[in-house]
């Protein structure tokens, strides 16, 4: 029996030891690497805090994904000021096959270039493209799996592949890039988080969070970040695998200036927050944001049967614009209602019947100095009739045109981010809502 018992304890630790020599067997600590900014000062930061320096976003991520592969549970990459081009700067990333259910990745942008600190907002990390992108800023490999992605810190920016009428300065959609900001590839996790974060002038859609949630617990949030003069921007829901998140959540956002997915009150998708149908989480929370400027509405939720909704503390300003509303509170949501799509006002949202709970929202100006333009809308209705509009409405989706003089400006026309001026409420009493330096981690 000792012999038995020595026999398998001895051929348990050379099991162990050869798990130990291949990586396969799971290790504490976290691994961490500092990304781009000056090289000396870098490498030297990283070798005082115990990590190491790369130069470049795809070099950080590939390190990041050997290792979680190789049973790392936590690294992170934090990434310095300037700006990053795409896998050896060809606009976008492809991202390495992530497979390590236990393992989480976060990624930590706005630090200068020396990593002597850190100011998100301030001394931006930007994820730019080039003219002619041809892919999503940001595909995952297909069926990666981590318990969680946390990314802090990064401003996203597709004007390099969108393009823009010279006469109207009107977004042409037709010829630019369409691909949203990132493709997830039926990622699956329990957590996933973008923080601090700025996304800017997309021609279509920044995402849709289609991820597979790993268990009932799952949550998806989105936290303190801006989304700046996009078109559709953000629609909340999953991939409707096996489980559903247990919470979506999108709190003190800052939804400033963003637009229908073309300038026509009949359109399919006017608002810049679209809630997906009751297959998209258990419950989806909507807190302390601000939906300002944006011209085709604040929140879209025409289906009938959605999650449980929650939807308080969030300030309405301007909204209305596409609707012919000008009253600041117009347009909080577009629901269905009446077999059509009705607009309702701030006041009116607790009684929208799929609304769980709601309560204390507000119509505030916020004191942020963004300008709509001088634009003119399209009534679908009417574009039989008066030929000009089908014309422009050709010309703004990049078809062929019969002819006739171009009318409308200014439909999602290029915004800059500027950092030395953020597009923080200034106001005191609307300094509740939306991003905030102060809210930064």
């Amino acid at each position: 029996m000792r012999f038995l018992l020595a026999s398998f304890v001895g051929k348990t630790l050379c099991w162990m030891v050869c798990l130990a020599c291949t990586g396969l067997a799971g290790f504490a600590g976290e691994k961490v690497y500092f990304v781009g900014g000056d090289k000396e000062a870098g490498k030297a930061a990283a070798a005082t805090a115990g990590a190491k320096w790369v130069k470049s976003l795809t070099k950080g991520l590939a390190k990041a994904a050997a290792d979680l592969n190789g049973g790392k549970n936590q690294v992170t990459l934090k990434v310095a000021a300037g700006a990053f081009k795409g896998d050896l700067g060809s606009g976008a990333y492809q991202l390495p096959q992530f497979n390590n259910p236990a393992g989480t990745l976060t990624l930590i942008g706005g630090y200068d270039a020396q990593f002597a600190k850190r100011d998100p907002f301030g001394t931006p990390s930007t994820i730019e493209t080039i003219a002619d992108r041809s892919a999503p800023l940001w595909t995952f490999a297909r069926n990666s799996k981590l318990k969680g992605l946390v990314v802090d810190g990064l401003v996203w920016d597709t004007t390099a592949s969108n393009r823009y009428d010279a006469k109207t300065n009107s977004l042409l959609k037709g010829t630019s890039s369409t691909h949203v900001f990132i493709k997830f590839n039926y990622f699956e996790t329990d957590h996933l988080e973008f923080r601090n974060s700025v996304f800017l002038n997309a021609a279509h859609r920044v995402m849709e969070p289609l991820i597979r949630a790993a268990s009932p617990k799952a949550v998806v949030r989105f936290h303190n970040s801006i989304f700046l003069n996009c078109v559709i921007p953000l629609k909340l829901e999953s991939a409707h695998f096996r489980n559903k998140p247990a919470l979506v959540e999108v709190d003190h956002c800052s939804f400033l200036l963003n637009w229908a997915y073309n300038p026509d009150p009949n359109t399919g998708n006017p608002a810049a927050l679209e809630i997906g149908n009751k297959s998209a989480a258990q419950e989806i929370k909507i807190t302390n944001n601000l939906f300002y400027a944006n011209f085709g509405g604040a929140i879209l939720a025409l289906n009938l049967q959605m999650p449980a909704l929650t939807i308080n503390n969030n300030n309405f300003v301007g909204n209305g614009m596409l609707h012919g509303q000008s009253e600041p509170e117009a347009v909080a949501m577009i629901v269905s209602a009446g077999g059509r799509k009705q607009p309702i006002p701030v006041d009116a949202i607790e009684d929208v019947p799929a609304v769980d709970e709601a309560e204390d929202n507000v119509s505030i100006a916020p004191g942020i100095p963004l300008s709509l333009g001088e634009v003119k809308t399209v009534d679908a209705s009417k574009v039989k009739v008066e030929k000009t509009w089908m014309n422009e409405v050709n010309r703004l989706l990049g078809r062929n045109l019969s002819g006739g003089k171009v009318a409308i400006s200014d439909y999602a026309p290029k915004k800059s981010y500027d950092p030395a001026r953020p597009p923080f409420a200034s106001k005191d009493e609307a300094k509740a809502y939306g991003a905030s330096p102060s809210l930064v981690r």
